[in-house]
């Protein structure tokens, strides 16, 4: 008896990336409005892009990747470490909520 082939976890971890790919690019711009409407924050389309991501990716490392990505950017543009990271935990915790134990 042949028993099916298992996937392995970096071929799972691609499908689903491909399926986050898939997001309608709306989205980022309809984020933004809401963002700017609710907390009164101007975010660009790259970090508004990683909101979206974060907010609709179902997976445990969601907020810290998110979190991870938008302090790069912000180092990239100038800004300290510390203070990088922390505005892109605030936004991050503003926008898409602390998680719940």
């Amino acid at each position: 008896m042949v028993l099916p082939r298992r996937k392995d976890i970096n071929s799972i971890v691609s499908e689903k990336r491909r399926e986050l790919r898939d997001l309608p690019t709306v989205l980022v711009p309809v984020w933004q409005i809401k963002i700017r409407e609710r907390f009164g924050i101007n975010v660009d389309r790259e970090i508004a892009k990683y909101i979206v991501l974060a907010a609709h990716e179902n997976g445990t490392w969601k907020r810290q990747r998110a979190t991870r990505k938008i302090e790069k950017l912000l180092m990239d543009r100038g800004e300290s470490k510390e203070n990088s990271a922390r505005i892109a935990k605030e936004i991050i915790d503003l926008v898409i909520g602390t998680p719940e134990y």
